[in-house]
C-alpha cells in the first residue's frame, strides 16, 4: 500500500495503552501512519517514578502517581502485552514498579516504537473536522512551538490515575494538619511518628496504609468496605467507620468516636478528565462516567475517536490489547460498526443493567465479574480472539488472596500452563497447586 493512501492516526500518551496502540497500528503491512504525543521524556506513563509532585518543569500537572515502595497488586503473568512476555524474574510474580517500567521500555525497544513518539509534546486541543477527521494542536514544550495537524483517527491513551478525586468532607477547611492525596504520595517519611487518617481502602489505600504504619505512630483507616473488616493489620493500625466531620486537630467518625490526628491522606481514587477535547468532540464526564461511549471505547458522536483503558477492576493489560485491536479493526474498515442508533441503545441497556446490579453512577466503568462478557462482546463485534478465561481466573483469584492475606499475597507465584490451567505456589505450601479456570459470573 502506498504511503499517501495510508490513514493517519494520532495516539495520545505513551504508557502501556499508548505503546500497545503504537505496536498494533504500526505493525508490518498496517494501513496507518502514526505519531504518538507524550508530554514527558520517557515511555511508561504511570509507571514512571518522579519525586516531583504538583507541577512539572513545564508547569503542567505531574502525571504519575507512582510511589517508591509500590509493587504490583496483580501477578506479572497477567500484566503482559501481546507478543512480549516478561523475561523474569521467574521466582516471583509480584514485581516492583521499576521492573514494570523496564518491561514497557523493553517492549518499546523490541518493536522499535520510539521513532514514532514525539516526547515533550503536550496536546493542547483536539477538535473534529468534516468527514470524521481531526485537528490536533500540540505544543513542543522544549522549543515552545505550537503546531496544528490533521488526522484520520485519534486514539486516546492517557490512563486513569492522574486526576485526583477529593471528596467533600464536612469541616475539612478547619483542619490544621497536613492534607494530601495518594497521587502526591512518594514515601512514608513525611508520616514518621505522626498520627494519620487514611480515607479509602482500595488497593492503594491498603498498600499505602501498611507502608505508613511502618513509621507512623498511629494509622486510622476510614472506610466502609465489609471485605476488609476481618483483614489482619499491624498493631498501630485501626479500622474506623466513615468520617462524620473534621475538626481543627482531629476527626469525628460516624459512630461518634473522635481521634486526634496530624495528617489526612486521601486514597479516594481518580477522575476521568480530558481537558484537551473541545466541546465539539461531544465527550462529557458526568459523575465520573465518560459518555457517550460505545463499549467504553468508541466516541458515538465521532466514531474515529477511541479511548483505551477506561474500564477498571479487570485485567488491564489484556484488555488494553483487545481494545486497541478493536479500534484498529474499525478504523481500518475490516468490520462495520453498528448504526449510531444501535450503539446508543446498546449503551443505554448496558448502563441500566449496571445500575440494576447495584453499581453507583460513578462506578459505571467497573468491570469485575462482567469482564468476560465485555471481552467476548468486543471480540464478537470485531472478529478478534477474546481474552483467555484463565487470565481472568488468575485476576479474580489474586484479588481474593489480596483480601484474605494482604501481608503475604505478594509471595504467591503463578505460572500459566495453557488457556484453561495455571499453577500457583503459596508461601505456606511446599508444592504448587494446579488450578483450572472456573469463572463464576454474577
Amino acid at each position: 500500500m502506498r504511503l499517501e493512501n495510508k490513514k493517519s492516526v494520532a495516539i495520545i500518551g505513551c504508557g502501556a495503552a499508548g505503546l500497545a496502540a503504537l505496536k498494533h497500528f504500526t505493525a508490518e503491512g498496517s494501513p496507518f501512519t502514526c505519531v504518538s504525543y507524550e508530554q514527558t521524556d520517557n515511555v511508561g506513563g504511570t509507571w514512571v517514578y518522579t519525586d516531583r509532585v504538583g507541577k512539572d518543569k513545564y508547569g503542567l500537572p505531574v502525571h504519575s502517581s507512582m510511589y517508591k515502595s509500590l509493587r504490583t497488586n496483580l501477578p506479572k503473568e497477567i500484566m503482559e502485552l501481546q507478543g512480549f512476555p516478561h523475561k523474569g524474574p521467574e521466582d516471583k510474580s509480584y514485581v516492583a514498579a521499576n521492573e514494570m517500567l523496564k518491561y514497557l521500555e523493553d517492549y518499546a525497544d523490541h518493536f522499535d516504537l520510539k521513532k514514532h513518539i514525539k516526547f515533550h509534546h503536550h496536546v493542547k486541543e483536539i477538535s473534529p473536522l468534516a468527514g470524521d477527521r481531526w485537528r490536533v494542536t500540540v505544543i513542543d514544550l522544549q522549543e515552545k512551538i505550537v503546531e496544528t495537524l490533521e488526522f484520520d483517527g485519534v486514539v486516546i491513551c492517557i490512563g486513569n490515575y492522574s486526576n485526583p478525586a477529593i471528596p467533600e468532607v464536612p469541616g475539612i477547611e478547619k483542619f490544621c494538619g497536613m492534607k494530601i492525596h495518594s497521587h502526591d504520595y512518594r514515601d512514608s517519611s513525611i508520616f514518621k511518628d505522626k498520627s494519620t487518617v487514611v480515607i479509602g481502602c482500595g488497593p492503594s489505600g491498603l498498600d499505602i496504609s501498611f507502608d505508613i504504619a511502618k513509621v507512623a505512630e498511629k494509622v486510622y483507616l476510614s472506610h466502609h468496605n465489609q471485605r476488609v473488616k476481618n483483614m489482619k493489620f499491624p498493631s498501630n493500625m485501626v479500622q474506623k467507620i466513615d468520617i462524620k466531620e473534621v475538626v481543627e486537630n482531629g476527626i469525628v467518625f460516624q459512630d461518634g468516636s473522635y481521634e486526634q490526628v496530624d495528617s489526612i491522606l486521601y486514597c479516594t481514587g481518580y477522575n476521568y478528565k480530558y481537558p484537551f477535547l473541545s466541546p465539539e468532540c461531544g465527550i462529557r464526564v458526568e459523575n465520573n462516567h465518560v459518555k457517550p461511549l460505545f463499549k467504553h471505547i468508541l466516541n458515538i458522536e465521532h466514531p474515529t475517536m477511541y479511548f483505551i483503558g477506561i474500564p477498571t477492576n479487570t485485567a488491564g493489560f489484556c484488555m488494553i490489547d483487545l481494545q486497541v485491536q478493536f479500534a484498529k479493526t474499525f478504523l481500518e474498515g475490516r468490520a462495520k460498526l453498528p448504526s449510531k442508533e444501535e450503539m446508543i441503545e446498546d449503551t443505554r441497556l448496558d448502563v441500566e443493567s449496571r445500575l440494576a446490579s447495584g453499581l453507583r453512577p460513578k462506578e459505571l466503568h467497573m468491570m469485575g465479574r462482567r469482564s468476560k462478557d465485555y471481552y467476548d462482546s468486543l471480540a464478537s463485534l470485531s472478529g478478534l480472539e477474546s481474552v483467555s478465561p484463565v487470565v481472568l481466573q488468575i485476576y479474580f483469584d489474586g484479588i481474593d488472596r489480596f483480601m484474605c492475606d494482604f501481608s503475604h499475597f505478594r509471595e504467591d507465584k503463578y505460572k500459566l500452563l495453557d488457556k484453561d490451567h495455571y499453577m500457583v505456589k503459596f508461601p505456606n505450601e511446599e508444592e504448587p497447586v494446579m488450578r483450572r479456570q472456573e469463572i463464576v459470573l454474577d
